[in-house]
């Protein structure tokens, strides 16, 4: 079918029948605007077509220019430098009158102070501001390429129906929150046009991300978050709607309702208005004849990682478009696509053969107009709804509040926490004096959130633990699957402590204005005989270590407590001889971290290692593979000397690397046979497989001295190269037996073992999906346990768990020696999207210490002289 000219509630009589002046089609004031076909040179929706970022950028910049209902706005560069678009849409009035429609979302938002017949008044006469977002996942084109002739439609139609959207509602059109990914995948499928190879970019298609772009709407890591974040903050939109696609054989469009559960720091205010604007899409296709939708299914609306516009007012509307074929070809079966059965929320089958992209642009387009139908024909109540949510979360009664104490174990954890809620536009406020709440004595300098605050949902849905619902597909049957996670507790991710408070207190605070790291003394000069001392207990510690390891500077770390003027130093103390060069990097480093750094008088006759100067690590990292990307991220913040192990490093790996990481996700597969000549141009070497000979290569390294961390599935690999004699302890078959779909588990740690020096010895793990062992040798290899499951009790911390009993005793974490070399694996993922920031010490932990010198007393005492 052709695309809409309108959407189905659009009325048959265009405006200039009606007595009003129709300028030339396509022309506004300033000058005629093109259409896409005009500008692109070929209809959007053409099979085999993809418009292209640096052609899409200027043509909206073009609307912008010549459109009187539309702003262009270049909010910044993206990571790869490229150009992170907005365009606000609406009548030429409500542009004139922005600020002030900004201003009244604004104060609807936070009713502190506002009495009801202000908020009503306030409500009569703003506009609700709707929010659509399309292109964060790069493979499903669609959405993007659909934009286009939304801007083009709602910048040139003269209809009433336009009109009547753009004098009612503030649109905010962000045509791709991934302008990177877009780049890379639509780029790559024109430049294999007409070749034999595969035409779908093969690796990230965000630098470090991915696919999980739209999961780090709780860390706010990327500077993409961070620009979507703004925007929301800046205009509190009442609807957020985010435009996805979804596998071949899924709805031809999947809205809202969701399934369940929704977690309870949503407010139900806003679950109700998710509800009624997916209906509504699903009413707009239905009544325009598009069959093949559903809503109710897969997609829950509990993990916050996903959802960041729920907590701060503005219902989450999600889409999905089925796929066609090669991004953008037709997808043909021998008989009708999708689902042919009905339901109560799949109510008429997709009738054909054939699904185009053209088909998706029509579908989602039809979702779009009925969604801005449905709040601009009801504006009043979406905006006093604003109102309502806002009086909700400011006369919260319980919990009262949170209070993060001052002065703990890891400076940088609690900065990292604060700096998340500072961006979620959280109030903070720090205590001038000491205090006291449900009973504790709190120092003065501590954080308090208060709960009775706009926003007080996204942090307390940070700060507290998740007790995810034990929801089944049937009675008695398997586990109703979580969309994503099911946990998201910050203190046990991060290693920060943070007390709920039930009762009101008084406190002498003051509002946090910036977050900043606490004020440290710049270190004394140690004696000759002495040493700058760091304690190993903040994760950011390794960021002075990457700055000292550029600076060439001696460090070393003790591998046993020692005591020096009456203070005690853990196992994992690092140790720098005194020197005016030392001085100044660890005076500057610590003064942006707040992690301390003491002298002491005298060197500690204990064992312990200097680390390797210029500790080279490698990373294997198979296309597309997102645990990589994330530590690529993690590796570039601390300043880490690393590199990928690309394919033909394999010949030379010890003249290249001293440790190399193999994370979740890498196979054997993956290394051996890797990506094929045949299927992708020559760039793509670095990841083509190396065959058994490069196997057998990485073994070699390792036995003759190399380092390897290794952890989730990357732990099966590494168990596949050298025989390691452990076994899962999880019972297989049905995930009524055992699940754990991403929550956080009980774990011991061996805080003398190097692999944990610095670590709580009860930290919590992330577990998704992972495995835990037991050890069927002692013999084999030389091991040991560095982390383990408690013997008996609930290992359950925050999120879903079923038959945490197979996991009582189980070891996770442990660190064997193979010939000449070191390696370490965890069964779990100790590196998941950089929220385990507290567990993923191990890593560096590992990595630095395998390719150490290893000292005898005397020597550590000399400083390996």
């Amino acid at each position: 079918m052709s695309h809409p000219g309108a959407a189905s509630a659009a009325p048959d009589t265009p405006l200039a029948q009606a007595g009003h002046h129709r300028p030339s089609a396509g022309t506004q004031g300033k000058g005629p605007i093109p259409t896409p076909a005009e500008y692109f040179g070929t209809p959007i929706g053409t099979d085999g077509f993809l418009a292209q970022w640096d052609k899409m950028v200027p043509y909206f910049r073009l609307i912008g220019a010549r459109s009187d209902r539309v702003r262009y706005q270049e909010i910044g560069k993206t990571t790869r430098g490229y150009p992170y678009v907005l365009l606000t849409i609406s009548s030429p009035r409500n542009l004139a009158d922005l600020n002030r429609l900004v201003a009244v979302n604004t104060r609807l938002a936070d009713p502190r102070g506002l009495s009801e017949a202000a908020a009503k008044k306030l409500a009569a006469e703003g506009k609700p501001f709707y929010y659509v977002q399309a292109g964060i996942h790069s493979t499903e084109v669609g959405n993007s390429q659909a934009a286009i002739e939304w801007a083009h439609r709602l910048a040139t139609e003269r209809s009433e129906y336009i009109e009547k959207i753009l004098d009612n509602l503030v649109i905010l059109l962000q045509p791709c929150q991934n302008p990177d990914g877009l780049v890379l995948v639509n780029d790559y499928f024109a430049a294999t046009a007409g070749t034999d190879y595969a035409r779908t970019y093969p690796d990230l298609y965000n630098k470090y991300t991915g696919h999980d772009d739209n999961r780090d709407w709780i860390m706010l890591t990327q500077v993409e978050s961070r620009y979507n974040v703004s925007i929301l903050n800046k205009y509190r939109p009442q609807v957020f709607q985010d435009s996805h696609g979804a596998g071949a054989n899924a709805p031809r469009l999947f809205t809202p309702p969701y399934l369940s559960p929704y977690d309870p720091n949503i407010d139900t205010i806003l679950v109700q208005q998710t509800d009624t604007v997916g209906l509504a899409m699903q009413r707009g296709m239905t009544t325009a004849g598009m069959k093949g939708n559903g809503w109710g299914s897969e997609y829950d609306y509990w993990s916050a990682s996903r959802q960041y516009c729920v907590y701060h007012g503005s219902a989450r509307i999600l889409t999905e478009a089925a796929s066609a074929s090669d991004l953008a070809y037709p997808r043909v079966g021998t008989e009708p696509l999708g689902q042919q059965t009905t339901d109560i929320n799949f109510i008429e089958p997709y009738d054909s053969r054939t699904w185009t992209l053209r088909n998706i642009i029509d579908w989602v387009s039809q979702a779009f107009y009925s969604g801005l139908e449905t709040v601009a024909y009801d504006t009043y109540n979406w905006l006093y709804n604003s109102y309502r949510v806002g009086v909700k979360a400011v006369t919260r009664t319980s919990p009262y509040a949170y209070v993060i104490p001052a002065g703990q174990r890891d400076p940088q954890a609690v900065l990292d926490a604060l700096e998340i809620f500072h961006l979620g536009a959280v109030e903070i406020h720090q205590a001038r004096a000491a205090f006291t709440a449900d009973g504790t004595r709190y120092p003065a300098g501590s954080y308090v959130i208060s709960m009775q605050q706009p926003y007080a949902g996204f942090a307390k849905t940070l700060l507290e633990v998740q007790d995810y619902p034990q929801l089944l597909q049937y009675p008695g049957g398997p586990p109703q699957r979580p969309y994503d996670t099911t946990a998201q507790t910050l203190p046990m991710l991060l290693g920060f402590k943070a007390d709920l408070i039930t009762k009101p207190f008084s406190a002498d605070t003051e509002p946090l204005s910036a977050v900043r790291p606490p004020a440290v003394a710049r270190p004394s000069a140690p004696p000759s005989t002495g040493a700058f001392a760091i304690g190993p207990e903040s994760y950011g510690v390794f960021r002075i270590v990457a700055a000292l390891q550029k600076q060439d500077i001696p460090t070393f770390r003790v591998a046993a407590e020692f005591t020096d003027k009456g203070r005690t130093y853990p196992a994992g103390t690092f140790l720098v001889p005194p020197s005016p060069a030392a001085r100044e990097v660890l005076s500057a480093q610590s003064e942006k971290t707040g992690i301390p750094v003491t002298a002491i008088g005298q060197v500690p006759a204990v064992a312990g290692v200097q680390l390797k100067p210029g500790t080279r690590i490698g990373l294997i990292k198979p296309p597309d593979n997102m645990p990589s990307g994330w530590l690529m991220w993690t590796f570039e913040q601390y300043g880490v000397d690393y590199s990928v192990v690309a394919a033909g490093d394999y010949a030379d790996l010890a003249g290249r690397y001293d440790a190399i990481i193999m994370p979740e996700g890498v196979s054997k597969n993956s290394i051996v046979t890797g990506l094929s000549p045949k299927d992708y141009p020559p760039d793509w070497a670095w990841a083509f497989g190396v065959g058994t000979t490069g196997w057998n290569q990485l073994h070699d390294f390792v036995t003759g001295g190399g380092t390897l961390v290794a952890y989730g599935s990357g732990t099966a690999t590494a168990q596949s190269l050298f025989g390691l004699p452990i076994t899962s302890v999880l019972p297989g078959g049905s995930s009524s037996d055992f699940y754990c779909p991403g929550s956080l588990l009980s774990q011991k740690f061996d805080t003398n073992n190097p692999a944990a020096w610095g670590m709580p010895a009860d930290n919590p793990v992330w577990f998704v999906s992972d495995d835990a062992y037991r050890l069927t040798s002692t013999s084999t290899y030389p091991v040991d346990v560095v982390a383990e499951y408690p013997d008996s009790g609930d290992q359950l911390r925050s999120g879903w768990l079923i038959g945490g009993e197979h996991l009582n005793g189980a070891v996770n974490g442990l660190s064997w020696t193979i010939g000449r070399g070191y390696v370490v694996t965890f069964g779990n993922e100790i590196g998941f999207r950089t929220w385990n920031r507290s567990e993923q010490r191990m890593l560096f932990n590992a990595a630095y210490y395998g390719p150490s010198t290893k000292l005898t007393a005397d020597r550590f005492r000399r400083l390996g002289q």
